[in-house]
């Protein structure tokens, strides 16, 4: 099944020369190192110095083969800026929504930023008193970031604080020719 051996034996700086055995053969035992020497311990085995081994990491098999997939394309693929003006919308709109959460604006001051529906959702969290640890204080804005989904949408991922409490927010925003920036979903959590 599987044809993976560990190593036992280092061989440091061994290199083939004419006189020396054929290529493919193994050193002889009492040239090479063992395993059990301090220094061959801490290089071969990471986690006894306290290093996590970083390829046992990438060849994790416990997860399903399409997170995998989808971890491979996040790290291989070329980061694309977001596109022009969106942050600046992103973050004004977001300090907005928390002044909204906050009950520091009215609900209506987010019509022209957001989609009707989701106008009316956060009206309704807001009135029925279910937003998210709302007793801790007052909402902060600590980081927003954009992730694009084509020219003229990205999502976005925003990091916001409540006493000691950090909170998430995530959400999508696409640009409408007509009226501009508009965010069109939004997940609070």
């Amino acid at each position: 099944m599987n044809d993976f051996q560990p190593i036992l034996y280092r061989v440091p700086g061994f290199e083939p020369s004419s006189g020396s055995p054929a290529a493919g053969s193994t050193p002889d035992r009492e040239s090479a190192a063992p395993a059990s020497t301090p220094s061959a311990t801490r290089s071969e085995n990471p986690a006894a110095c306290g290093r996590v081994d970083r390829p046992s990491l990438r060849a994790n098999r416990s997860a399903p083969a399409g997170i995998r997939r989808a971890q491979r394309a996040a790290h291989t693929a070329q980061r694309r800026p977001a596109p022009p003006g969106s942050q600046e919308f992103a973050t004004t709109t977001l300090r907005i929504l928390l002044e909204v959460l906050d009950r520091r604006r009215p609900v209506a001051q987010l019509a022209t930023l957001c989609a009707p529906a989701l106008v009316r959702a956060i009206g309704t969290l807001v009135a029925g008193d279910h937003v998210p640890s709302r007793t801790l204080g007052a909402a902060a804005l600590t980081s927003v970031r954009l992730l694009p989904a084509g020219e003229r949408a990205a999502e976005l991922v925003a990091m916001y604080q409540r006493g000691p409490r950090r909170l998430a927010i995530a959400g999508r925003i696409e640009l409408d020719t007509r009226k501009g920036w508009t965010v069109t979903a939004l997940r609070l959590m």
